[in-house]
């Protein structure tokens, strides 16, 4: 038997091991399996005169209310934020975007729609009354690219006015605002909320109309990326009757988007401030439509889903966000790690002893037998207790040569001891 060799080298053969493979399964589970959220973020905002600065603004500051540094970064386009997330490399991990730009290629997820962006179409008084008559206008629709441009071509298309029809121009926020007071275009397609600066001032402005979508639920049948939104008479300005009627305006759904590989913990952390900064409502949104994880446009975030559906881990529930992702890395990673390792670091002694045991049960066993056998065969044949002698020689050779630690050295002595009053009791029996 190889026992002691084993025993000597328990420590590299066994204990070793052991520790190396619980120091892999820690490193293992905080890194792969159970890992922190980030201390820092980034959230992506678009053009920093847009309509998503400020809400990237809210966002960071709820962020760093729980211990996350967000940076935000800005684009030269509305749609800046979502070419950053879907930009390979780029650190963006939150953003914002209409869900105009949704598309089967776009591989972000949405946390929920966050709100809904009226767009705004507004003219001169002496200028078109609807849509449809649009033909031969100089329109302000900012860039190709922005969904402000997307929205006013699929509004002028549905209203039967071809794109070559018209002149578009441009200018955006502001400056189509005051393009339009000048007289330098036409028309204005705006999307952006009530608080946009070019919507205040030509709400407000006079010679300036509002114009609602004819049609517009045959519209949102045909592109259910723009929905219909009912501006009610009075909405924007009670006491200066603005809009004087109630119109029917086309609006885009504005997304919480995040990257498909953010952190749950985080996406989690998001939906906290998504309901503190959206459920407050206003004249276009009801106390808690937003957030809504209904209609999205995007592919919604299986995080989100869980969400929505009141699935939560409870740590995060009775701790802190941080407090709660170490008390659950701890919970269900380390201490289970531990728990096995220490149980294998305590069976290691036993497994020696459970061998050393066996062997030494095995020994007593042949001596109790041959015990047994030595009784009946002193009556029965005599001459036969040489035979037993020499099996119990053959036995106690095999004893010596054991190579036992020094720990179970009583033990063997003890066996050493039985067997020579077991060669006693044989010799007595011979010499009868």
């Amino acid at each position: 038997m190889k026992l002691l060799l084993l025993y000597r080298r328990r420590w590299w053969l066994f204990y070793l091991p052991v520790l190396l493979c619980t120091a892999f399964a820690l490193w293992w589970s905080a890194t792969q399996w159970k890992v922190l959220p980030p201390t820092e973020t980034v959230i992506g905002a678009g053009s920093p005169q847009g309509g998503y600065s400020m809400l990237a603004q809210r966002y960071a500051e709820q962020l760093e209310r729980i211990g996350v540094r967000a940076e935000i970064v800005y684009s030269d386009t509305q749609k800046g934020s979502l070419e950053r997330l879907t930009r390979p490399g780029d650190p963006t991990s939150i953003g914002f975007a209409h869900g105009i730009y949704a598309n089967a290629q776009t591989r972000v997820q949405a946390l929920a729609v966050v709100g809904q962006e009226p767009v705004w179409v507004f003219s001169t008084t002496g200028g078109p009354m609807s849509l449809a008559q649009a033909k031969g206008q100089r329109i302000a629709a900012g860039p190709a690219s922005s969904s402000s441009f997307i929205a006013a071509r699929l509004m002028l298309e549905h209203a039967g006015v071809r794109l070559a029809d018209v002149q578009f121009d441009n200018a955006t926020g502001v400056a189509a605002a005051n393009a339009l007071i000048d007289g330098k275009v036409d028309l204005v397609f705006q999307a952006a909320g009530e608080d946009s600066q070019a919507v205040q001032l030509l709400t407000r402005s006079s010679g300036i109309q509002l114009l609602g979508t004819e049609h517009a639920g045959a519209l949102a049948a045909q592109d259910p990326h723009l929905q219909p939104l009912l501006l009610p008479q009075g909405a924007i300005e009670l006491r200066g009757d603005i809009p004087p009627k109630d119109l029917t305006l086309m609006s885009l759904q504005t997304h919480l988007l995040v990257r498909p590989d953010t952190h749950p913990a985080l996406q989690r952390a998001l939906l906290e401030a998504a309901i503190e900064i959206h459920e407050i409502p206003n004249f276009l949104q009801r106390h808690g439509q937003f957030p809504s994880f209904r209609g999205s446009d995007f592919p919604l975030s299986p995080t989100a889903r869980a969400y929505s559906l009141g699935a939560r881990p409870w740590m995060e529930t009775l701790l802190p966000y941080r407090t709660a992702q170490y008390a659950e890395l701890i919970l269900y990673a380390v201490l289970p790690i531990l728990a096995i390792a220490l149980v294998l670091l305590a069976w290691i002694p036993k497994l020696f002893d459970w061998r050393i045991s066996s062997a030494l049960h095995h020994f007593y066993g042949d001596l109790k037998f041959l015990e047994t056998e030595m009784d009946e065969v002193a009556a029965d044949n005599p001459l036969a207790l040489r035979r037993l002698l020499e099996r119990l020689d053959n036995i106690e050779r095999q004893v010596v040569a054991l190579d036992l630690p020094d720990e179970f050295s009583q033990r063997w002595y003890t066996l050493r001891e039985h067997l020579a009053s077991a060669r006693d009791r044989l010799l007595k029996l011979r010499a009868r």
